[in-house]
């Protein structure tokens, strides 16, 4: 929970640096979100700024439409797997519910349901930021990764996806808000979460790996 808190931190600390540059590609990627077309790849090319600010390199537009031309063909098909996936999730929940209501088993697989639908919540949460981040831009790689992510770090994750729902929560109820920062917030708070995972898991390895030379050299001076 400590680690989540500390990546929450540094995202509000990031946005309050880069916020002129966040507030005009937030209202920038919400209009092509209204559009449709440019939607996904806009909002990956938000993802890609993001990746940016949460490894402490600068950010431009050029960043911004550079992303946005690469990832145009895989942001749109990710968003329509992503659609029917959520749309069955949806369906199963509600049929379940709507044909056998009195039935006790049917509230047991219906509570099935919403624990896959939350899962797939934090998967999305977690999928665009490993998608910018990773070197094999493959979205079954970035679709493993945030699962593993989610399910190995539950308590980071559903601190993370509190303060990302609460952000959401407020910036809807002022819409000027989410207007602004309402898609950067989520996309800051998921790539610097993601960040922060990736170097812990290459500080670990780093450490394996000078743990092992240092058992070899035992090895060979006995």
């Amino acid at each position: 929970m400590i680690d989540a808190f500390r990546v929450a931190v540094k995202t509000f600390k990031d946005i309050w640096g880069e916020m002129f540059t966040l507030v005009l590609m937030n209202v920038f990627t919400l209009l092509c979100l209204i559009v449709i077309l440019p939607g996904p790849p806009a909002m990956m090319a938000l993802y890609a700024v993001c990746n940016r600010i949460a490894n402490d390199y600068a950010v431009t537009w050029e960043h911004y439409f550079a992303a946005f031309r690469e990832h145009f063909r895989k942001a749109w098909l990710y968003a329509l797997v992503a659609f029917v996936v959520t749309a069955l999730l949806i369906f199963n929940f509600w049929w379940y519910g709507a044909m056998f209501d009195r039935a006790v088993w049917a509230q047991w697989v219906q509570g099935a349901w919403l624990a896959a639908m939350f899962f797939w919540v934090a998967i999305n949460f977690y999928i665009g930021a490993f998608y910018v981040e990773q070197q094999d831009r493959r979205w079954r790689v970035a679709l493993r990764n945030s699962a593993l992510v989610a399910g190995a770090s539950p308590l980071f994750t559903l601190t993370l996806l509190a303060i990302a729902g609460a952000c959401m929560a407020v910036s809807l109820a002022m819409t000027p808000l989410f207007v602004l920062l309402g898609l950067s917030t989520w996309a800051m708070l998921g790539s610097e979460a993601v960040v922060d995972r990736v170097n812990r898991y290459r500080r670990r390895m780093e450490m394996q790996a000078s743990v092992g030379a240092e058992t070899q050299v035992h090895k060979h001076e006995a």
